[in-house]
């Protein structure tokens, strides 16, 4: 079983200016259940007023990040990606045509 991998910090700053790191892989072969925990992963991050930067490689290459449309492998990301009000700032591919996800 392949699982999706992740590690988490929050890094602590000056009169409350913290903010979370998340660096995290998801394998093209996880499985839902393994997805589903990544996910959770970010909501909670993305939960409160705080600083978020979440960098890593989900492996949906079909995003297109400027039109926000995905085949049906990635919608549930992108809709992730959404509903928490993260942004892409990847704008040019990282690797072949890939722009990676972070």
């Amino acid at each position: 079983m392949k699982k999706c991998e992740g590690i988490w910090c929050k890094i602590y700053g000056n009169k409350g200016d913290d903010f979370v790191v998340g660096v995290c892989y998801r394998s093209q072969e996880a499985e839902d259940n393994e997805i589903d925990k990544l996910f959770e992963c970010f909501r909670l991050a993305a939960d409160g007023n705080r600083r978020l930067l979440i960098m890593g490689d989900f492996n949906y290459p079909d995003i297109n990040w400027n039109s926000l449309r995905s085949d049906h492998v990635g919608r549930r990301f992108l809709q992730l990606v959404m509903d928490c009000y993260l942004e892409q700032d990847v704008h040019q591919p990282t690797r072949l045509n890939n722009i990676l996800d972070d």
